[in-house]
């Protein structure tokens, strides 16, 4: 699940929308002609990787893939009313809530510290008259993907046992070449 995902989750429980009046960017979606209603949209705006790891998972033969990174989200509340001036705090309420610790430590993510201040946008829609305020809000993600691969336990060597150790005499197939290991078969 995207960082994204668990914002809107978040944000649309604590402000009780319903999911016509919150989404993820970029999906196309306008606000209606005529409504006053209230509307969120959020969207990550950078994503910084930090580290990546890849593990082997003995019990079930899978190997995880982890990226951790710094997501910064942005969070645009917007409406024709005075509603996205009024409430816009309630974003910053419902991103400290105690279900929104609960949501991070469930996936593995974390809000770092909320941004100084909203951005008001309002005039930048032009004769629109729609009240826009934005904020910018950093948080530590993390994203996984198990998947089944390959393991490979025995490999085509001959050792030779000396009293003074083990010297490696050949090796081969080690490059897994088709051509070789349908001659040695």
């Amino acid at each position: 699940m995207q960082v994204e995902e668990h914002f809107v989750d978040i944000i649309r429980k604590e402000m009780e929308l319903d999911q016509q009046h919150i989404w993820i960017q970029a999906q196309n979606r306008k606000i209606p002609p005529n409504s006053q209603d209230l509307f969120v949209v959020v969207g990550a705006v950078s994503f910084k990787p930090i580290s990546s790891k890849s593990e082997y998972i003995h019990s079930t033969d899978k190997e995880r893939q982890v990226v951790y990174g710094r997501a910064t989200v942005q969070v645009d509340i917007m409406s024709r009313s005075n509603e996205a001036r009024v409430r816009r705090e309630e974003i910053l309420m419902a991103l400290n809530s105690f279900y929104s610790k609960e949501i991070q430590n469930k996936y593995h993510f974390r809000i770092f510290e909320l941004s100084e201040s909203f951005i008001n946008l309002s005039g930048l829609a032009g004769g629109s008259d729609i009240n826009r305020f934005s904020i910018r809000i950093p948080a530590m993600v993390t994203e996984e993907k198990i998947k089944s691969t390959n393991y490979y336990d025995s490999f085509n060597a001959k050792l030779f046992v000396e009293e003074k150790g083990v010297d490696v005499i050949e090796m081969n197939n080690l490059q897994n070449d088709p051509e070789t290991d349908l001659q040695s078969s």
